[in-house]
């Protein structure tokens, strides 16, 4: 009997597991950044951004998109932060990772995102998102 649920259980324990990894607009009660290291050094607009709240589900939806559109980059990272992000959830918790949105309007740039639970484990941000999330964070 214990054989035919074990691989039943092992599968919904997954998708419970993966299923939390992701952000959500509608858990999300805020986004907020504010300017670290790199950004305080050596990028004047950045800089003037010492911190930032968004709290329009639209502008939160920006950030959960890119979140959950970021792709795992491979190996160990050597990286300066720009932002240190604080998603705040309506239930009081909140997760924290290291940002890095330039505000280069170069066609292709990628944003780079980082749990800080695990900082050497980095995602590449997709390009399209990096664009929405720059103009965002520094306005236009």
């Amino acid at each position: 009997m214990l054989r035919r649920w074990l691989p039943l259980t092992i599968c919904l324990l997954f998708l419970i597991i993966a299923g939390c990894s992701n952000l959500r607009v509608s858990e999300l009660s805020s986004i907020r950044i504010e300017c670290v290291d790199i950004c305080n050094r050596e990028d004047p607009q950045a800089a003037a951004i010492t911190e930032k709240t968004f709290s329009d589900p639209e502008e939160i939806r920006a950030f959960v998109n890119a979140v959950n559109k970021a792709s795992r980059i491979k190996g160990e990272l050597d990286y300066g932060v720009m932002f240190r992000m604080y998603a705040a959830y309506k239930n009081g918790g909140e997760k924290v990772y290291s940002l890095n949105i330039s505000d280069s309007k170069k066609e292709g740039v990628r944003g780079l995102l980082v749990d800080s639970k695990d900082s050497g484990k980095g995602y590449s941000i997709p390009s399209g998102n990096h664009e929405e999330l720059r103009k965002l964070i520094y306005g236009e």
